[in-house]
This record gives structure tokens, sequence and C-alpha cells, in this order.
């Protein structure tokens, strides 16, 4: 009796370490993609490195990217009224690539282009609109969500509430 128990202790001994090391630690966060954090953080980092008297990167080492003059540029002529019509396709484009491109920017940037989407009011800026909800700073997501009420109803129920067009006169003849 003796062996028999001394065998199966051995077994459960092999079951138990094989079991236990056979067992992986689930990968954290494998699919996420963290590019936009990391470039939002380098952007407050030199913030604070400049100074509190300095509020621009660009200010403290003497030159000003292009690439962000312009889109400061577009953005005021943006704010003075000049938003484009529904009807022009590649207009609208450009401004989504340009509200786009000003998210990849600081938090005032950020916080202007959901301005500026929330004023336009179409569809096309529900995407601007959804990545400014995932945004750190709440002003952002303030205004992202603001942006967003006037496209929460359920697009049926808005076509029932319009008022229905009176019957023609002939009316009885039709049915």
């Amino acid at each position: 009796m003796a062996p028999s128990i001394l065998a199966g202790a051995a077994a459960l001994l092999l079951f138990l370490t094989w079991s236990l090391r056979r067992r992986t630690p689930p990968a954290l966060l494998r699919s996420t993609d963290a590019s936009a954090i990391a470039a939002l953080n380098r952007a407050q980092i030199t913030l604070l490195r400049t100074g509190p008297g300095r509020s621009d990167g660009a200010q403290a080492t003497g030159t000003a990217p292009s690439a962000g003059v312009a889109a400061q540029r577009t953005a005021n002529e943006i704010a003075d009224g000049v938003i484009p019509p529904t009807a022009d396709a590649r207009q609208r484009a450009q401004l989504k690539a340009r509200l786009e491109q000003q998210l990849r920017g600081d938090g005032q940037q950020r916080l202007q282009a959901m301005g500026i989407a929330r004023r336009w009011g179409q569809p096309d800026v529900l995407s601007v609109l959804r990545r400014g909800l995932r945004d750190v700073d709440p002003r952002v997501v303030r205004e992202a969500a603001r942006g967003l009420e006037r496209f929460r109803c359920c697009p049926c129920s808005a076509a029932r509430a319009r008022p229905q067009l009176p019957l023609p006169r002939n009316v009885s003849r039709t049915r």
C-alpha cells in the first residue's frame, strides 16, 4: 500500500508542476496605440521646461514651426466665420484635416479645434468630436460633448417630429 500512495503523490506533484508551468500571464495593453498620448506628454513636458514666463515651446527655441503657424492662421480664419458650406466637399475635407492636425497639438489648439467642430455642426466632424471625448483636458471633453449634443437624437423620431404637409384637395379620389 505504501508504494501506491507514494506513486499517487508523485503523479499529483508532477501534474501540479506541469499545470502551473503552462500558465502564462496575459499581455497587458498589447493592442493599444499610445503614440498620441506620448506626443501629448512630450508637448506638456516641453511647456513645463520653457518656464512660467513663456507660453510656447517655439518662443523658447526662437523658431516657429511653419505647420503650427499655418494651422493657427487657418484656425483664426475659421474662427472669424469662414466655415465651408455643406456642398463643397473639398473644403470640408481640408477643414477636417486641419481639425485632426490641431488635435495633435497642445491643449489650446485641441480646445480651438473642438470649438470649430461644434460650431460647424456637420456629420463630417463626428470622428473629431468623438476623439475629443477621450482627451485628457476636461475643457476639450466638455466642448466635444457640447458639439455632440445636436447628434444625440434618433433621426427617425426627428423626421416624425416635423409637421406633416397638408393633404391635397383631391385626396378623397385617391383613397
